[in-house]
């Protein structure tokens, strides 16, 4: 269907996942070169009309290079050398107040700045074959997990694009369950990073409630500045988030797979 009926309709819910890349733009395909994935930003659906009232316009909040800010998603979508993909978590726990913490909880960041540190710091990581700028890292953190508890998520005064989503899915699951919401094992469905999610145990029931609990408390704040790094193409390729849509060259495409969602990708843009 055309973009604008797209905005208009009721197809898009807070805390879906947007992720887009620019042709003809340098910036972008250094960024997707840098990452060696297919997309050089990350957003997350911050405000829709049909679950506001008093407002026209769908908004992103995103980390850019002005800092954490709200952006209307018509100037990206109306773009013709935009491509997006909107991926969505699933699951009927899901509901609209984790929806709603997700983005408070990254609303609570908008002051924050763009992270040149961290971008840095991947860019650096790839150009010496250290994926995503993580290994090297994951097992110092692992070992300072023994014996910390503790209790405060203060998030950074900085971020990336893709680890302000992260970060806001994983805090918001994380105060979720310490209100007891939801279990501790949901922590899991919202780590977009695979190889930081396989220390999380693939079988909760081994351990009793409160060592869940304990657990899930400490990959939180014991991975932070790890999962800080994440990027665009961990949020592209994360089996935790679905496919629902693919926007390019003005019209916006219903995705019925992550195979699907490739094929639309990958199509070569038009003039």
């Amino acid at each position: 269907m055309p973009v604008g009926e797209f905005l208009r309709g009721a197809y898009l819910n807070r805390a879906d996942v947007v992720l887009m890349r620019k042709h003809r733009d340098l910036r972008s395909w250094l960024i997707r070169w840098a990452t060696r994935g297919s997309f050089s930003h990350a957003a997350l659906i911050f405000l829709v009309p049909h679950q506001e009232q008093g407002f026209n316009n769908t908004f992103v909040i995103e980390s850019v290079s002005r800092g954490v800010d709200l952006q209307n998603l018509g100037s990206y979508l109306r773009d013709k050398h935009q491509v997006v993909g909107i991926k969505r978590l699933r699951g009927t726990w899901f509901d609209e107040r984790a929806q709603s913490l997700v983005r408070g909880r990254i609303l609570n960041s908008i002051h924050s700045n763009y992270s040149y540190a961290t971008a840095f710091r991947l860019g650096w990581a790839f150009l010496g074959e250290i994926a995503f700028g993580i290994k090297a890292r994951i097992w110092g953190t692992r070992r300072a997990l023994k014996g910390h508890r503790r209790r405060a998520l203060k998030p950074p005064n900085a971020f990336i694009c893709s680890g302000l989503v992260q970060l806001g899915y994983l805090n918001a699951i994380a105060e979720q369950v310490a209100m007891g919401y939801l279990l501790p094992q949901r922590v899991g469905d919202v780590v977009f990073q695979t190889d930081v999610a396989s220390f999380l145990p693939d079988d909760w029931s081994h351990f009793s409630d409160a060592e869940q609990y304990e657990i899930m408390w400490d990959f939180v704040t014991g991975f932070q500045d790890v999962l800080e790094a994440v990027t665009p193409e961990d949020l592209a390729v994360s089996p935790h988030l679905e496919w629902v849509y693919v926007i390019r060259d003005g019209f916006a495409h219903p995705v019925r797979s992550a195979e699907h969602a490739r094929e639309l990708l990958d199509r070569q843009p038009k003039g």
